[in-house]
């Protein structure tokens, strides 16, 4: 009897132990790093259609493996505006970048640096909370300030040879030569699938997109240049928060709805100005955009499979744009002041996150309090976001309860001088701006001509 009681207690023992054992394992994992991608522009209502179609297969992935939905934007949509919002988590009346240039001391009409923004980044608040964070290529972080113990590349790298737009600036003499120049570029393209388009070849006449057509081998080595100064720096210089962003998407998609079937555009213009446009009609001039888009998508694919290659199960994968693009008025626009903007799109993927799930009610603040809160830092009162608890599963949300603090504002926030190169950066971004017809092109007079959104 004795051996038999004694029995019965090791296997009750034995049997609790492989109860917490098993309740243990579906504990899930803490998240210990995060990667952001940014892509300019992506918009959903192009990227279904070429899923459709069995393309885009990481995209295809990040919707079967994690939660995605639409990320909604706001005016202006302007990316400069957009994607502060997305690192502050805070509105452009908080974080005072409101629009693409500002008129200055001294009269002059220049693009915002990093210096016009009043509040913190994530990262930055990251970096002061001792987590080593890299950032590359974001908008307004030109002269790039000082990050403890990362780096920050900023968006004036893609086009000036400088130490100036690196921090820390040493890392300059590395990436420099993973540059690739416009004239290297039509090369590159042809590698990746690019069709060297020719304004001859269009279909709907180009108007004022003309300009950013014939432009659009440089944004392309931009990207790319962007691209390889990532995959050098994830390599060799790792962090626990990257973010990388891209322009692809957007640049293409204020050309290439002029490259599509001329007898869709004119059925779908006859619908409109009869106000019978309807879901049938809209999703068909959708696939037509989507497939001349098609390259600049796939190009988004290559990184993000790239990335999924790359992450382990503690890190959690953020893919997303500022806004999405939307047939109106005879094009596809995101900037008319007639028009909502349209919503961007977001893919999050990772430990604790839902599969296969819709994600209903994302904004663009809500991605820096998701990542301070994902790394175990609390989110801020005067943030205009929250953490993206939707996205995540129940467990998940209940293993890792949200603090709070009032503010990260409570000190300081570092920057750097002017470069000695300032007065030209502003310059090449002004003229950026006018090719994407963002701003005025002044006219032979000096007088600024009507301002165009393509």
């Amino acid at each position: 009897m004795f051996r038999a009681a004694r029995s019965s207690v090791l296997i009750f023992l034995t049997a609790c132990a492989a109860a917490c054992g098993f309740a243990s394992s579906r504990q899930p994992a803490r998240i210990e790093r995060v990667v952001l991608l940014g892509f300019d522009g992506a918009s959903l209502n192009l990227i279904e259609p070429l899923l459709a179609k069995g393309e885009l297969p990481a995209i295809r992935r990040l919707i079967d493996e994690g939660s995605h939905g639409r990320l909604k934007s706001f005016r202006p949509a302007k990316s400069g505006v957009l994607w502060t919002s997305v690192a502050t988590g805070k509105t452009m009346l908080k974080h005072g970048i409101l629009d693409w240039t500002y008129v200055s001391e001294t009269g002059l009409r220049v693009p915002y640096h990093d210096a016009g923004r009043r509040v913190k980044t994530y990262w930055e608040i990251l970096s002061e909370r001792g987590v080593k964070t890299g950032t590359l290529n974001w908008w307004v972080s030109y002269p790039p300030p000082p990050i403890q113990g990362g780096y920050l590349v900023s968006n004036a790298f893609r086009k000036r040879q400088q130490p100036e737009t690196v921090y820390p600036s040493h890392l300059f003499d590395r990436l420099n030569p993973l540059r690739v120049t416009p004239d290297a570029a039509p090369a590159e393209m042809k590698r990746q699938g690019f069709t060297l388009w020719r304004a001859e070849e269009a279909t709907v006449p180009l108007g004022s997109a003309r300009s950013v057509l014939e432009s659009f081998p440089i944004y392309f080595a931009h990207d790319v240049t962007v691209d390889r100064a990532s995959d050098y720096l994830w390599k060799n210089h790792p962090v626990q928060v990257f973010s990388t962003y891209f322009r692809l998407p957007d640049v293409m998609s204020h050309f290439a709805a002029h490259f599509i079937d001329p007898e869709v555009h004119k059925a779908t213009v006859a619908l409109e100005q009869a106000g019978q446009l309807g879901p049938e009609a809209m999703g068909r001039i959708d696939g037509e955009m989507a497939a001349a888009v098609a390259p600049a998508y796939r190009f988004m694919d290559r990184i993000v499979a790239k990335y999924l290659a790359r992450v382990d199960e503690r890190t959690l994968l953020i893919v997303c744009s500022d806004h999405g693009f939307a047939y109106f008025r005879g094009g596809y626009n995101h900037y008319n002041p007639a028009m909502e903007p349209p919503d961007g799109v977001i893919f999050i993927n990772g430990p604790g996150v839902k599969k296969g799930y819709r994600i209903r009610s994302a904004r663009l603040f809500d991605l820096a309090p998701t990542i301070l809160h994902v790394m175990g830092h609390p989110v801020a009162e005067d943030m205009d976001g929250t953490f993206l608890s939707e996205a995540f599963e129940a467990p998940y949300v209940k293993a890792h309860p949200p603090g709070r603090i009032a503010s990260y504002e409570t000190t300081p926030r570092a920057q750097a001088a002017p470069g000695p190169n300032s007065h030209r950066v502003d310059e090449e971004v002004l003229e950026d701006l006018r090719t994407l017809g963002y701003i005025a092109v002044p006219t032979p007079s000096g007088t600024p001509g009507a301002e165009e959104a393509p």
